[in-house]
């Protein structure tokens, strides 16, 4: 038994880890370009003006006129928030310079910015400035959950 739960403590978190990234690597790249040419696609796809897909979204959810735009906005704010919680989690535990919250953040900025600028460069997914905020909510929120469980379990 001390065996078992010895595997779950040092390789779960581990195969989540991977799972974790590996799929969120599919989420933010894995689309293909079409056949638009680069200027449309790059209109298409890049937001650099702040709140702005954010409150578009918000406006969908809030007129309630087509359910598949209400879905669309719904997946879009929650999934940029609740996808990058593991990354709050996953940084501290695995990392150990990483443990105090203005490394994490500051981490997660950086990542986040490199994320985007690839897709920006790669029109593999959508550059948008309102995904770096809502990202970084997302993965701000996996720290405290990390600290809850590092100080329920006893161990640093």
């Amino acid at each position: 038994m001390a065996q078992r739960a010895k595997w779950c403590r040092q390789w779960l978190p581990r195969l989540a880890a991977v799972l974790y990234g590996a799929w969120m690597l599919w989420l933010l790249f894995g689309q293909r370009l079409g056949t638009q040419i680069y200027e449309q696609q790059l209109a298409d796809r890049v937001n650099l003006i702040p709140f702005a897909t954010i409150s578009r979204y918000m406006q969908m959810i809030r007129t309630l006129t087509d359910p598949g735009l209400f879905r669309h906005a719904l997946v879009n704010l929650v999934g940029n928030v609740v996808l990058f919680i593991p990354l709050g989690f996953f940084l501290p535990y695995f990392c150990r310079p990483l443990r105090g919250f203005l490394r994490t953040a500051l981490t997660v900025l950086a990542l986040i910015v490199v994320v985007e600028l690839t897709q920006y460069v790669t029109l593999l997914g959508s550059c948008d400035i309102d995904d770096l905020v809502l990202n970084m909510a997302g993965a701000l929120m996996g720290y405290p959950v990390w600290r809850l469980i590092v100080s329920r379990a006893g161990c640093q």
